[in-house]
């Protein structure tokens, strides 16, 4: 039997290898962290570190003028063809629903007190960018209802947004100064409007209403407000930029019912001193005429 010969098998060839090489000089940047809750929350800051609270970035309020008449069917039924309207309506609904519970509670314990902006440091010019201070109506300490709209007629007003105790301390910081100067004129008028968007609370505040007639002058009566029920984000709160209702707002009115002067949260002491100002220039110009 004839024997059979193993031959060796050829080694593979190794293939060559070709190193990869980036196309730039600089390798890729890593990707930017996505932003937490937390630092969305966060104001900005100067070099210095320190927060900075931004200035009001536009005039508060409608561009049309304020009415007593209730909203007619044609009117609510015009208001839910309006494209533009129900879009921003769900853009304040998804903002809200991401926010949590204590989301306006949170802010108001950070840097500033959650100061929102800084208001202006001259009068809102009335030609060109003043706008109007929305109705709002409620129940007066007197017992009756009434409407801003009717209050603020013909006269130079000072009015305040307020529902809570930190609010308040917000709210008198800015308007002592001015009552000082203007309280008891009968071309001025201070209206304080206490809302409260919650059923429950709504009505335990009813239930001081003797208390307060006893703090509030009365003379003040039929200008002290409670208004109840969620205000509209579209025709109210937004337009007055009430981004969060723990804090206090101040608006100077004038006769026309344009906002010419706005400040939240508690005031800066330059702050107080424009709305001081700003009051008596519009309360020499009604006085002159």
């Amino acid at each position: 039997m004839a024997s059979r010969t193993l031959r060796a098998l050829p080694r593979p060839t190794p293939r060559s290898y070709t190193p990869v090489r980036w196309t730039s000089s600089k390798p890729p940047p890593p990707p930017s962290p996505t932003p937490d809750a937390h630092s969305v929350l966060e104001p900005p800051k100067d070099k210095d570190g320190t927060y900075v609270v931004p200035p009001l970035s536009k005039p508060p309020g409608i561009p049309f003028p304020p009415t007593t008449d209730p909203v007619t069917w044609a009117r609510r039924r015009e208001q839910l063809m309006d494209t533009e309207r129900r879009r921003a309506e769900r853009k304040l609904l998804i903002k809200e629903a991401s926010q949590g519970y204590f989301h306006d509670y949170n802010l108001a314990r950070k840097a500033n007190g959650g100061k929102l902006w800084v208001g202006p440091p001259v009068l809102i010019r009335e030609d060109k960018m003043a706008n109007y201070f929305p109705d709002i109506s409620g129940k007066a300490l007197t017992g009756e209802t009434v409407h801003t709209t009717d209050l603020l007629r013909g006269k130079v007003s000072l009015v305040s947004i307020l529902n809570t105790r930190i609010s308040e301390e917000h709210v008198q910081s800015f308007v002592a100064p001015v009552l000082e100067d203007w309280e008891g004129q009968p071309a001025f008028r201070y209206m304080s409007i206490n809302h409260q968007d919650n059923a429950l609370k709504s009505m335990l505040v009813s239930f001081f209403v003797s208390g307060l007639k006893r703090t509030v002058p009365q003379e003040r009566w039929g200008s002290y407000i409670f208004a109840s029920g969620e205000w509209s984000k579209i025709d109210i709160t937004g337009p007055l930029g009430i981004d969060n209702k723990i804090l206090g707002y101040v608006y100077l009115v004038d006769e026309n019912a344009k906002i010419r002067w706005a400040g939240c949260a508690m005031a800066q002491p330059k702050e107080a001193e424009d709305l001081r100002r700003a009051a008596a220039v519009l309360m020499r110009r009604k006085l002159d005429h």
